[in-house]
């Protein structure tokens, strides 16, 4: 992807450690070439790509790689699925669009939050 003056490919080690320099010296902080691709698959997920879809775009053999290492970002998919039945089950005709995960795990499936939906 990245070739040298030569023409060769460039060695991984020298790009990834040239790539951190760069983005310390933009100010971004020490990252690595591979943050890029949890960076694009986090942000492929929270604009509402489809789990398979990310997966597919990783390279992994398997959606369930994807979902073990991103299945967290998908919390917000989670809520808006209970919102959304029992809007349906309380004859509402509101479509809850998903919101982003909690930051810190607090909520879960078992917070409660479908009775609490309910009883709304």
């Amino acid at each position: 992807m990245f070739p040298t003056a030569f023409g060769n490919p460039s060695d991984l080690d020298t790009f990834s450690h040239l790539f951190s320099k760069l983005a310390e010296k933009a100010g971004l902080g020490h990252w690595h070439p591979h943050e890029l691709r949890h960076s694009g698959a986090s942000l492929m997920l929270a604009q509402g790509t489809p789990l398979h879809v990310v997966s597919d775009v990783l390279g992994h053999a398997s959606i369930a790689i994807t979902k073990d290492a991103y299945g967290h970002l998908m919390e917000g998919d989670k809520r808006a699925a209970t919102e959304a039945i029992s809007s349906a089950l309380l004859g509402q005709r509101k479509r809850v669009p998903p919101r982003a995960a909690p930051n810190e795990g607090k909520e879960t499936g078992g917070s409660g939050k479908t009775r609490r939906s309910l009883e709304a």
